[in-house]
Order: structure tokens, then sequence, then C-alpha cells
């Protein structure tokens, strides 16, 4: 698997290939498979304000885990960020979250929604934060802007265009 180049208007977003593999690794199949998801972790480029996404978690023992549902509760998602944090000399940032559905294009829910609003609402700082859902045959990604107020679709890939699946 190769990087992925995400335009958002004058930002682009760099989607490292370790970060895809992961997701790729959880894609729900069946009728038994668990939502799954984690944090997104990165870096801005201050130079031309572009944004890599190099780092990601991957659902931990205390994350609640069914068919339509993923809530991220462990605490050791905060715990690598914080270590990855101050290994990397504080250049790195939280970007966002990610989760599967079980659908080929997913659509946020209303959860989802509010969740997004959550994190930003409860964030210092005057950050975008980019959320992405992963289906079976499309990943798509949405920019919540700070303090919850605009929602923006960003774009979507397919599996197949990225594997050849």
């Amino acid at each position: 698997m190769s990087d992925i180049v995400i335009n958002d208007g004058s930002r682009k977003i760099k989607l490292c290939h370790n970060v895809i593999e992961v997701m790729h690794k959880y894609i729900q199949q069946g009728a038994l498979s668990k939502e799954a998801g984690g944090i997104l972790i990165g870096k801005e480029n201050i130079s031309n304000n572009n944004l890599i996404i190099n780092n990601i978690t991957s659902p931990m023992a205390q994350d609640h885990r069914c068919y339509n549902r993923f809530i991220r509760r462990d605490s050791c998602h905060i715990t690598y960020f914080n270590t990855l944090y101050k290994k990397n000399k504080e250049t790195l940032r939280y970007i966002g979250e990610w989760h599967t559905h079980p659908e080929a294009s997913p659509i946020y829910s209303s959860l989802d929604l509010k969740n997004w609003k959550r994190i930003c609402r409860g964030s210092n700082y005057k950050n975008s934060y980019y959320h992405i859902i992963v289906g079976f045959e499309e990943v798509r990604m949405w920019k919540m802007e700070h303090m919850g107020k605009n929602l923006k679709f960003v774009d979507s890939f397919t599996w197949r265009s990225i594997i050849g699946e």
C-alpha cells in the first residue's frame, strides 16, 4: 500500500501507508464483525499548512466494540499519543478520530456527529479536526471546524483504487 494525498482546499493531507494498513486490517466483513477505531495523530507543516497523518491507534482492551458501534474508552489511546508527543519533541498533534462502519460507502451517524462536536468544543486550540469512517468499499473523511460549528465532507477513496481489490 502507498500513501494517499487528499486535497482540502488550500491544504493537502497525506495519509501515510502505515495508517491506511491499520484501517484496512479492521474493515468490517460479515455479520459477526465489530466496529473498530482509534485516534489519528500527525503533524502540520507550518510553511505550507499541509498535514501528515502518520500515526494511528487501533482498538484496545477497554474500548466498546459491537457490530454497529465503537466507543473509544481505553485510556491507552491517550497514553500512546502522549508518549509519541514527547518522543517527537512536541511536534505531533491529535488530528481526529477514525472508525469503521458495516457499509460500503459510510455515512456518519448522529452519534458520530455528536462525538465530533464534543471533541471540538473540548479543545483549547483553534484546530480543525479530521474524522475518517472506513467502509468495506470506500473510506471517507470529514472536517469539523473549531467549536464544532461547521462540518465539511473532504474526500473519499476506494480500497480498489489503492490496493486493486
